[in-house]
């Protein structure tokens, strides 16, 4: 557990520092690193180097341009990248042949991200109001509140097969806390109540299902962990996979309702 705090303690003012930065280079920095890290793991867990193909896809999706390529696009494209991620966990003989596919799970939903971000030229040094926000932080409140209530409270098992330490009372704490925290961070942005609302939803329930899918695909695989990069939290798939399902729904919901 220290090991795991004093790692997020380290990460978050870089990528809160990117979040913020109104200068697009920090976040497509981050992106870029996050990406290569993902696929990496990614390669290792179904172990074919076929997922590298994937990082084509944002130059694809950038031809297609912002019509084809947003995110009424990218949604299913990123469901897409979820079936094949798990099929490629399950059959080894085809595994090649899907895992660029399989790629889309994790490249996908940083491109939400980037684009929710933004990443014309502007005139000013912090931008406090972007929508990613509420793709990332309602997720930090609800790991927390997960946390404490699955030690104080939590008796009844989640998902025993896949997270045998998940309980269902750390899973409603975790939507509560998504809710409090992502109706906060849009009134603070700017954004609706019911913006808030949907992303806080979006944020405990999705949230919570990308965190079982990287379980299940580890014990599928037969990995404790995606990698060893973050002391605690094993690889940046472990980090971010409740993020990966839950920014192409935020970037859905803030572009539906501005």
């Amino acid at each position: 557990m220290k090991s795991r705090v004093l790692t997020a303690i380290g990460l978050i003012p870089f990528v809160l520092g990117a979040f913020f930065c109104a200068n697009p280079i920090p976040i497509l920095l981050l992106a870029g690193i996050a990406s290569l890290l993902s696929l990496s793991e990614l390669a290792r867990l179904i172990n074919t180097p076929t997922v590298w193909l994937g990082l084509l896809w944002p130059l694809l999706f950038r031809m297609m341009g912002p019509e084809l390529g947003g995110p009424l696009m990218l949604v299913p494209t990123f469901l897409v990248g979820v079936f094949a991620t798990w099929q490629a966990s399950q059959d080894k003989e085809s595994a090649p042949f899907i895992a660029p596919f399989a790629s889309l799970w994790p490249i996908v939903p940083i491109i939400g991200l980037v684009m929710m971000h933004g990443i014309a030229p502007v005139h000013t040094v912090w931008k406090l109001t972007s929508p990613l926000l509420l793709a990332v932080i309602p997720l930090w409140g609800g790991d927390t509140a997960a946390i404490f209530a699955g030690k104080a409270f939590g008796k009844t098992p989640l998902a025993p097969k896949i997270s045998p330490k998940k309980t269902v009372e750390g899973g409603i704490a975790n939507l509560l806390a998504c809710l409090v925290v992502a109706t906060l961070v849009a009134n603070a942005i700017g954004q609706s109540v019911l913006v808030g609302l949907l992303c806080g939803t979006v944020a405990g329930i999705l949230g919570q299902i990308g965190d079982l899918f990287e379980s299940g695909l580890k014990r599928a695989v037969g990995v404790k962990d995606s990698g060893t990069l973050l002391p605690g939290h094993g690889g940046i798939l472990d980090r971010i996979d409740s993020i990966l399902f839950t920014a192409p729904f935020v970037w859905l919901i803030t572009s539906l309702l501005k």
